[in-house]
Order: structure tokens, then C-alpha cells, then sequence
């Protein structure tokens, strides 16, 4: 009977002790992953483009890679570490790979973004059944919204995150950051919570600076959820030794400021389908924020359609132009051919590409191992910048392309709301061209220069005027401001030139005025350099005193409309009189024996 009791005992411990490998299965393809995710011997925890991490009832040498003997017994988690293979030894590590370690419990990062903790949860793969929307053009309602991207507000919010210092995953910095994007959310009509949540870092455990969630709620499917997020904390080694700023502009206030920025716009309208905005804590130890909110996402049965993830999108590499590298593993594909869908149809001449990055991981990993499909967007995966993780992660240095992050941000936008599903009619758009357009030529063909005038447009157009663009034969010759009302060219003695000037609205509305020509004629006449006092005082009251040389001129001035309202024969200093004028903006001419001077004068 004991030695019976004896292996009963012998047989259980076997069991138990079997019952809690952490191993790696290497996979090929989207069928193999879904068979380890639906082995009944296998409760996987994470995944990557090719291995999963899973704990094993049963140990099978032949198909396993065996990492632990007793899974999560004694520690919180394990920590995968993005390391290359020649720095490796300074882990203890369980595995290893080429390009990453398996470390248990917690521990330093070798670099930058380069660890992921990996929790006794049970991960859960992405379903591709998930409809996104085929996108063939532009909606204006949301062509509308992307207009509104604005470059000082995001540089605005960049700069106060950095002004914090520091944004260590537990510090009070980290928490008043926190309490200020609530803030920003609540202002705009969120729903806001802050999701607090418990860390095991290397650095110690404890309370996060807690998540800030805010929802948009969708008017048809309040219950179905489109979501975007940014991780708020920063790190650096100088910051945490205690002695050093860890500004994180790029990494992530940059993230954070897309984040705000499309809620600010987005809130003006009403969707089909909620939103999601997050700005999560802890993200620098191991994705500690983003794990608690997809996990209890999960745990909640939350139907999200997809998430889109805003990390670092100010840095420009000297030289490039403006791109997108799409982070994602092959298993949510969808939504990475959603996002190019999208960029091509909105922005068709922003690069995108889908990449591998093997160096770092965000807060879409988060999603995509509790079911949701979610993509990363990123600056670009070669060519990062170069400050994260160090005081001088700042603007300037470190995001020197808020241009750049505009378009990030119009992205990420273009893609929630094509998602949600803007309500109402699309809006007509509409606007005005400038009135009274003239090409002013007061001689009888002597000048070279030629004077463009005209006249603000209408009111009623559904956009704010932006500014005036002058074209002639179809190339732009100049933006001006909207205050700004006529502009002086000078063409090739003897040639004709089309002019028309273009009002360009906020809502990407342009009105373009009548085309005129204006004609290049014989030399003889100088416009009157910048400056210059052979006019003064100019602006006057309509007394103009003349500087012009000894002898005779033949003074003549015209209106905007080309009408003359002026014309005498006077004495090269001298003084005209222009009184009974209204105010307004003339065109003087004046001709000598030998030459002659061209001006604008003002009647005020």
C-alpha cells in the first residue's frame, strides 16, 4: 500500500512538474500558428513572426524548445529583450536567439524600446473574418477633418510633455503627465478614466502612472470600438540614476500629441461606431499600461475592429523624404493592407511599407496577443532617431519634422474615422474666387513690369481663406497672405503671359479667377527699387513729394482697375496732389528724357 501511495505521489509530482514548461514552437504561416494556438496541450502566452511562447502540459522534445521547467512559479513573468547575438552575454538568459533573449522575471533593456514582459495570460490570436473598409476615395467629411491637423497644436503639446523633465514610469511626473491628459480629454466631452494598474519592473514594483482611456461614443454601435494609443512615459539611464532628464519628445510625446490632436478634431463629429483614445503608462519597463488595458479589453469581450498605435513620428533622417514603416506580424495582416489602402487613396504620394523590426516593440504587441488586430506605424525602422532614451531627446534635435508628425496624425485619423463612419450628409463644399481681377498696364506699351490687382472674394464660402497663390502660364509664381492684394511681375520684352490667381480654402477648396494676359513690352521704364525715396512720404494723405533727377517728367497714376485718375507734365522735384483720390493702393509712372521708375504709392 506505501509503495503503491508512494508512486501515486512519484506519478502526481511528474505531472505537476510537466504541467508547467515554458517552451518556444517555432512556426511557418498563419495554419501552423492557429494549430498551436488551438492545441489543447498549449496555453500560449506571446508570439512573434515566427515562435510562440507557450506553457506545455506535456513536453515534446521534437517539436519544443524548452525554456523553463517550472513556468511562472516564482516570478511575475519573463522578459523577451531585443539584443543582437554579440551583446547577449551580459543576460542571463533561458534562450536565445540571433536577435532577442528570454529572461526571467525582469530586467534592463539592452536598448531603446527592447523589452517585452511576458505574463501568465493566455494570449489569443487575431480572427481575420474582421470586414475593414475598402477605401476607393476621398470622403470629404473626412478630408475635412484632416485639414484641421494642425502643426503648432501637436509642437504645443510636444514641448509640455518635454517641459516635465522626466516621465519614469512611477515618478510624480509621470503621474501629473497622466492627470493632464485626462485633463485634455475631459475637455473635449470624453468619457475619461484612469486606468490604474500594478508593475514588476527591474527598477521595482509598484503603482504606474495610470492609463488615461477616453471614448468617443459611436451613435449606431456605441458597443463596437475603433481604437488609437500612445504610451506618455519616458526613460533614460541619466533620469533614472537620479542625476539626468529623460525629455522623451520623440519617444513619446510625439505619440501622445498625434493621440490629442485627432480627439481634438474628431470630437467636433458624430460616428457610427465609439473611438478610442488611450495614453498609456509603464511602457518603457516592458508595455506594462498598454498589457493591463488590452488584457481587461479581452477579459470584457470589448468588439474592437482595430487598434492603430502612435510611437515616434518626429524624427526625419537627414536627406529622406517623409515616409510610414508599418510594424505588424503577418498574423493581422488586414489591417496593415487597410492602412496602405487608406494612405493611397488619401495621401497617395506618402511612401508606406510593411517591415520586420527586431530591435524594439510597442504597444500594438499588447493587442494583437489579446485578439485585436493592431499596426505601429513608425518613423522608420532603420533610421530611427538616434536621441530616444537620452536628455537629448528634445525638440529640435530629436524631433526635427513636425511636418512629419502632422502627416501621421492626418493618417492616423483617416483611418479611425474611415472605420467609424462620419454621420450626416456629406457637407458641400464650397468657395468663392477673388473679385475684380485686373492686369494693370498704365502707358501705351512701355513697361515691362506688369501690375497684378484684385479684390478679396465673396463672403459664403464653406472654408476659411488661407491665401492667394499667383500663377502665370500654369506655374506658381507666388503664395501670398490673405491681406495681400496685388503682386508686380516683369516679363520678356515682347511676350504674353496668362495670369490667374488662385483663393485656397482650409476645407482644400480653391476658387481660381478669370485668366488674363498680360503683354512684355519695350524697355524704358525701371520699377522703383524697394526702399527708395524718389516717392515720398509714401504711404501719405495724398501729397506725394517727387525725387526723381533734373529735368521734365511726365507723371501718370492709375488705380487698381487701370483707370487713370492722374496725369501731368511737372518738374522732376516737385509735388503732386492726389486729394481728391479715395483711399486706396495706385500705380504711379513716371517718364523721363532717359529713363523712367514705375511705384506703388498709398493714399491712406
Amino acid at each position: 500500500m506505501k509503495k503503491l501511495l508512494f508512486t501515486l505521489v512519484s506519478l502526481a509530482m511528474s505531472v505537476m512538474a510537466m504541467a508547467g514548461n515554458f517552451v518556444m514552437l517555432p512556426y511557418s504561416g498563419r495554419a501552423e500558428l492557429e494549430k498551436h494556438f488551438n492545441d489543447p496541450n498549449l496555453t500560449v502566452h506571446f508570439y512573434t513572426n515566427s515562435e510562440v511562447f507557450a506553457t506545455a502540459e506535456r513536453f515534446d522534445a521534437a517539436s519544443m524548445v524548452m525554456i523553463d521547467e517550472n513556468a511562472f512559479s516564482e516570478n511575475v513573468c519573463y522578459t523577451l529583450v531585443y539584443c543582437p547575438k554579440a551583446r547577449q552575454q551580459q543576460f542571463d538568459a533561458l534562450f536565445s536567439t540571433q536577435t532577442y533573449v528570454i529572461v526571467k522575471g525582469s530586467t534592463m533593456p539592452y536598448k531603446n524600446d527592447g523589452a517585452v514582459a511576458i505574463f501568465d495570460k493566455k494570449a489569443t490570436l487575431p480572427r481575420l473574418t474582421r470586414d475593414f473598409p475598402l477605401v476607393t476615395e476621398e470622403d470629404p467629411r473626412i478630408r475635412e477633418m484632416l485639414n484641421q491637423v494642425n502643426m503648432d497644436s501637436i509642437e504645443a503639446t510636444v514641448q509640455h510633455l518635454q517641459d516635465y523633465g522626466q516621465r519614469l514610469w512611477n515618478s510624480d511626473n509621470a503621474f501629473a503627465a497622466s492627470d493632464w491628459i485626462a485633463g485634455r480629454m475631459q475637455s473635449l466631452g470624453l468619457e475619461v478614466e484612469q486606468q490604474a494598474f500594478y508593475a514588476n519592473t527591474w527598477l521595482g514594483s509598484g503603482q504606474a502612472a495610470p492609463n488615461v482611456i477616453g471614448i468617443q461614443r459611436g451613435t449606431l454601435y456605441p458597443d463596437t470600438y475603433v481604437v488609437c494609443g500612445s504610451h506618455f512615459d519616458s526613460f533614460s539611464y541619466e533620469a533614472m540614476m537620479g542625476g539626468g532628464s529623460a525629455p522623451g519628445a520623440d519617444d513619446n510625446a510625439t505619440g501622445v500629441a498625434a493621440v490629442l490632436e485627432s480627439a481634438r478634431i474628431m470630437t467636433q463629429y458624430e460616428f457610427e461606431y465609439s473611438i478610442v483614445y488611450c495614453a498609456y503608462g509603464c511602457e518603457e519597463m516592458g508595455l506594462y499600461g498598454s498589457e493591463a488595458y488590452a488584457s481587461r479589453c479581452q477579459e470584457q469581450g470589448m468588439d474592437i475592429i482595430g487598434y492603430f498605435n502612435n510611437d515616434m513620428n518626429g524624427y526625419l533622417n537627414p536627406g529622406d523624404q517623409i515616409h510610414i514603416d508599418c510594424i505588424y506580424p503577418n498574423s493581422v495582416e488586414p489591417i496593415g493592407e487597410y492602412y496602405m489602402n487608406v494612405g493611397s487613396v488619401y495621401y497617395p504620394e506618402l511612401p508606406i511599407r510593411h517591415v520586420n523590426f527586431n530591435e524594439g516593440d510597442s504597444d500594438h504587441t499588447s493587442f494583437n496577443n489579446h485578439g485585436y488586430m493592431g499596426i505601429y506605424p513608425f518613423e522608420d525602422y532603420e533610421h530611427y532617431s538616434p536621441y530616444i532614451h537620452t536628455p537629448n531627446d528634445l525638440i529640435g534635435t530629436s524631433v526635427n519634422s513636425f511636418e512629419m508628425s502632422q502627416q501621421y496624425c492626418q493618417m492616423n485619423i483617416a483611418c479611425l474615422a474611415e472605420i467609424a463612419n462620419p454621420l450626416g450628409e456629406t457637407p458641400v463644399v464650397q468657395c468663392n474666387p477673388v473679385k475684380n481681377f485686373k492686369i494693370v498696364e498704365p502707358s501705351t506699351k512701355e513697361m515691362t513690369t506688369l501690375w497684378l490687382a484684385w479684390e478679396a472674394p465673396e463672403e459664403g464660402s464653406t472654408g476659411e481663406l488661407v491665401h492667394f497663390d499667383v500663377y502665370r502660364d500654369n506655374a506658381l509664381l507666388a503664395t501670398l497672405e490673405i491681406d495681400v492684394f496685388d503682386y508686380q511681375d516683369t516679363i520678356t520684352v515682347g511676350t504674353q503671359a496668362e495670369y490667374y490667381i488662385l483663393a485656397v480654402y482650409s476645407d482644400g477648396c480653391d476658387a481660381a479667377s478669370e485668366t488674363l494676359v498680360g503683354e512684355g513690352i519695350p524697355d524704358g521704364v525701371n520699377e522703383l527699387e524697394s526702399g527708395s525715396t524718389l516717392v515720398y512720404p509714401n504711404p501719405s494723405n495724398g501729397t506725394f513729394n517727387l525725387n526723381l533727377g533734373a529735368g521734365q517728367w511726365n507723371v501718370e497714376v492709375y488705380d487698381i482697375t487701370g483707370r487713370k485718375v492722374y496725369e501731368n507734365r511737372v518738374d522732376g522735384r516737385s509735388v503732386i496732389d492726389l486729394g481728391e483720390c479715395p483711399k486706396g493702393m495706385y500705380f504711379l509712372k513716371a517718364t523721363g528724357e532717359s529713363r523712367g521708375v514705375t511705384a506703388k504709392i498709398m493714399v491712406q
